[in-house]
């Protein structure tokens, strides 16, 4: 490879390099001068990003933007370094009991913003709060269908029994986490925000407030956060109580919320952001700039159904919309941003099995066939449902976001719909934060949507489909789909246990339970001033802590 300018990013178990000839006229790459030193180089990075934080109250938050700023300002027991390995965090070190049941992690001295010290309690109060709390989407991920920690299946969504999950703060330095069986991902839930702690006190005295506001958090990250104008930007700064400060390069993370992506490349071209996220639209005309990228990313987008509508009770009807849908005519001519058709309901490049590959490799895909066939396929069902359903005619409501991909992505499979003889499909577009209300609501008939993995195990994407699951918004209800969930869990070997995995998604798909529609591909602009930037293909997705910039390159 030649000697080229590099942007860094880092990703979960492996290292991508984007590179690219320096060509500084072309990109943006100055928030000003005043804080730019040959030596040090500049200490304030800016980014445009679509979408604003929906709160920084790590119990609650469920989205990918909050995530990405709670993880600048809160830290877990462990968190993830350069090359996205899992690194001692708040814990400096852990202990596993023999039987891999009990886990003890020994706090480093570290400190809130405020001085005050980070404790073992910290931990305990906000892991049982999370658990317990009925209005947290997020409280399974303490129990079996995630961390699998001891009592969480009695305080899951009551606050009076929340003591009945089984962490326990020893002493100020001493956090004692008691496992319902063994669980091979645990370590890496610790980087995730639910399992953050929060300080009682301070939180107690915000109230219903807590984490709404920059008054409102207290951190105990490498930044703080000093201003949030809702719908507009935040402002954070260092963490000069951070315990790695030293190791802290940046002063100042300004974050502009720019719902459009025209707008926020614009924005890098004149040099007022470091970053900026692309859109099909947009693909080509920067495709060739030194500071484009384009990676797979991690996130699922899928057709949800409500399966509390009767019509979409009918499998015949799911199989349709299922099939009638070309992924490879989305991604290629119309998301062109490196996006790729799901396979299934778990993406590529999540983990590994026993044998060392992919899970996708070695799993069959689903809906995947293609051409004028797949397409009198699709109505062939059609014509089913509408006659064992007795109708001539079916409409639907499809919920979207306004923003892409979600928006390209399903006025193109609008488009397909149409193709289906006496289907009528009523658009309902929403902002994310509305959409995701509506959702949880079940206020809706299908839902283009999205799942992000939590940690590295295809449990974090077929757990949504758990029936009474947080997240299982369509009502999927399989006996059949639990039972081989189960036959993974109290697998006596690994191998086991990926193969009972791989049965439960095949129940799912031939069930129809969603449709996967595609695994997003990841199109930027960013900085080639900007390095060690980590960008985690699961739980946050991205993490600053080790960001320098050096414009004098």
């Amino acid at each position: 490879m030649q000697k080229r300018e590099e942007i860094e990013i880092m990703n979960k178990g492996s290292k991508l390099l984007w590179t690219g000839a320096l060509a500084l006229s072309l990109v943006g790459c100055s928030s000003g001068t005043s804080d730019t030193s040959a030596s040090a180089g500049r200490k304030t990075l800016n980014l445009a990003k679509e979408n604003d934080v929906i709160t920084m109250d790590s119990t609650l938050a469920t989205d990918g933007m909050s995530f990405e700023v709670i993880n600048m300002t809160i830290e877990g027991l462990e968190t993830t370094d350069e090359n996205g390995d899992i690194v001692p965090a708040l814990a400096e070190s852990y202990d596993v009991s023999e039987d891999g049941l009990t886990y003890t992690f020994h706090l480093r001295d570290a400190s809130w913003d405020n001085g005050d010290p980070v404790t073992a309690a910290d931990f305990e109060y906000a892991w049982k709060d999370a658990a317990s709390d009925p209005t947290s989407d997020y409280a399974y991920i303490f129990g079996t269908d995630g961390a699998c920690i001891k009592g969480a299946g009695e305080a899951m969504g009551n606050p009076e029994n929340k003591d009945a999950l089984a962490v326990k703060a020893k002493d100020d330095k001493t956090f004692v986490v008691e496992l319902e069986r063994k669980t091979p991902y645990f370590v890496s839930l610790t980087t995730f925000p639910p399992f953050y702690p929060v300080n009682e006190a301070f939180a107690t005295e915000q109230g219903e407030q807590y984490g709404l506001s920059a008054d409102t958090l207290m951190a105990c990250g490498p930044f703080k956060l000093v201003n949030w104008t809702k719908g507009n930007s935040l402002k954070l700064e260092k963490n000069e109580n951070y315990w790695g400060a030293d190791d802290v390069a940046l002063e100042e993370i300004n974050i502009s919320i720019v719902p459009e992506p025209s707008s926020a490349a614009l924005a890098f071209e004149n040099g007022t952001t470091d970053y900026a996220r692309l859109n099909s639209s947009l693909v080509d005309k920067y495709k060739d700039n030194p500071a484009y990228k384009s990676v797979l990313g991690s996130f699922l987008w899928y057709l949800q159904y409500n399966l509390d509508n009767p019509d979409l009770q009918n499998e015949n009807l799911r199989k349709a919309l299922a099939y009638v849908v070309d992924r490879d005519n989305l991604t290629q001519n119309v998301l062109k941003d490196g996006s790729i058709p799901a396979e299934g309901f778990v993406t590529r490049q999540l983990s590994n099995g026993p044998d060392g590959k992919d899970y996708r490799e070695t799993t069959e895909g689903f809906f995947l066939e293609r051409g004028e066939d797949t397409k009198k396929l699709a109505q062939e069902y059609f014509e089913k449902a509408k006659k064992e359903l007795g109708k001539d005619e079916i409409t639907l409501r499809f919920l979207f976001e306004p923003s892409d991909p979600s928006k390209s992505a399903a006025e193109f499979m609008q488009s397909e719909f149409a193709s289906l003889d006496g289907l009528n499909i009523e658009m309902v577009s929403q902002e994310k934060n509305v959409r995701l209300k509506t959702q949880q609501n079940g206020d809706f008939d299908l839902v283009l949507t999205r799942w992000g993995p939590d940690y590295a195990d295809p449990t974090t994407y077929l757990n949504v489909l758990v029936p009474g699951g947080s997240f299982n918004f369509g009502k999927y209800d399989s006996d059949e789909y639990k039972k081989a969930l189960d036959e993974a869990a109290n697998a006596s070997t690994d191998e086991a246990r990926w193969d009972a995995l791989k049965k439960a998604e095949k129940i799912a798909m031939e069930d129809v339970a969603v449709a996967p529609i595609f695994q997003t591909g990841a199109s930027d602009l960013l900085n080639p001033s900007v390095k060690h930037l980590v960008d985690n293909p699961v739980g946050v997705p991205f993490v600053y802590k080790y960001v320098t910039i050096d414009d004098q390159e």
